[in-house]
This record gives C-alpha cells, structure tokens and sequence, in this order.
C-alpha cells in the first residue's frame, strides 16, 4: 500500500506518495493528465492551481503544486484526489 503525505507550503503543497509499486505507471498518466489540464477527479480546488509539477523518483512519486496568488488549496479534497487515483490504479492492476 502506498504511503501517502499531504504537505502544505507557503505557495503550494507537495504530495509525496511512498512505494507505489505495480501501481506506479498507472498513476503517474493519471497524474500526468491532472497537470496537463485534464484531470479525472477535478474539483473547483483545481481552478486555484497555478501549475503542477509531477517527479518519478523510482519507487515513490513527488508532486508540487503551486497555487494561484493569494489562493490555498483543500488538504481534504487533496487527499480525496489521492484515494482516487491509488484505487483506479490497484483495480487495473489487479486484474490477471
């Protein structure tokens, strides 16, 4: 099961996501699809986004978003995104 941290900064939040394994793949083109505009789970907390920048670091995967001026986004619709994106890529990987 992947470990994952919510981390709010000053401009922004990082998302680190621990030993994604198998479901590695699978979640960086969904993550790949929420930076580049095309998000599955997009909420209105997406509209305070001002870019997203997805890092494959082996087994774990770092995210930093960086929100608009003046703008803080949700932790809690976040970690939603989160549960998300973990169960689509367990369920495609676990079939056969």
């Amino acid at each position: 099961m992947t470990n994952i941290s919510i981390i709010p900064g000053v401009d922004g939040v990082k998302i680190e996501l621990i030993g994604v394994g198998a479901d590695k793949a699978t979640m960086l083109e969904t993550f790949a699809g929420c930076a580049d505009g095309s998000c599955e789970c997009s909420t209105e907390e997406y509209a305070k986004v001002e870019s997203m920048q997805v890092n494959d670091l082996g087994d774990d995967i770092t995210i930093d978003v960086r929100t608009k001026a003046g703008e803080t986004i949700d932790t809690a619709c976040i970690s939603d995104c989160m549960t998300f994106v973990q169960d689509k890529a367990t369920a495609k990987n676990a079939c056969c």
